[in-house]
């Protein structure tokens, strides 16, 4: 049977009765995540940004040998990057109730930070992380809502089609005999079709 983790993580320098058990996983620093205006996917017809993660072990990408991430976070707004501050996740919004969107469960090697839409349970030795998907698409809808990124552009709807079609292109010239690629083209289609309409949603149109 899994075993389920007692309640969840808990937010970074916080703690909390109840902490779940070791993990027996190698330790992910802290992190913040953050957004660039060209990164979005199209998720069940819908526009959402696709964020990234700007990660605080000292020494990597310019996070100095103390974890001061001052000069990372310079180079990614140069960038063009957004940071997500910590405060656009309420606790109204978050999963369970804690504000913040890290989460940090015990390692045994060290601190394991996640986003607070993932949990473990164990299985066995095994350690195996559910995420709350539609959780974690709702707190995405809100920091569109809320400002903290702003609508995408119109280019970078245009630069998704041209992956899409470039992709169906190759797959088309093998459907004739190929009813795996005849299949890829169909999913393809409708993939496009799911886009044209999140676009319509967010520009408007429809």
């Amino acid at each position: 049977m899994p075993t389920d983790f007692n309640g969840g993580g808990r937010a970074p320098h916080r703690r909390q009765r109840g902490a779940p058990s070791v993990l027996n996983e190698p330790a992910r620093p802290d992190f913040t995540l953050t957004h660039h205006p060209a990164r979005w996917q199209e998720l069940d017809g819908e526009l959402l940004p696709l964020l990234g993660r700007m990660s605080h072990k000292p020494g990597v990408n310019n996070v100095d040998h103390f974890g001061d991430t001052t000069r990372s976070e310079v180079n990614l707004q140069k960038g063009g990057w957004t940071l997500i501050p910590p405060e656009a996740c309420p606790a109204a919004v978050s999963p369970d109730g804690i504000p913040g969107y890290v989460r940090v469960f015990d390692g045994r090697v060290g601190p394991i930070h996640v986003t607070a839409w993932e949990r473990p349970r164990a299985l066995g030795s095994r350690v195996v992380w559910d995420r709350d998907e539609q959780g974690y698409r709702q707190w995405l809808r809100h920091l569109m809502t809320e400002g903290y990124i702003a609508p995408p552009d119109s280019t970078v709807v245009e630069y998704l089609r041209e992956q899409l079609m470039s992709k169906r292109e190759r797959k088309a010239a093998a459907a004739d005999l190929n009813p795996y690629a005849r299949q890829a083209v169909e999913q393809i289609d409708k993939a496009l079709e799911r886009l044209d309409a999140a676009w319509a949603k967010v520009s408007g149109a429809d």
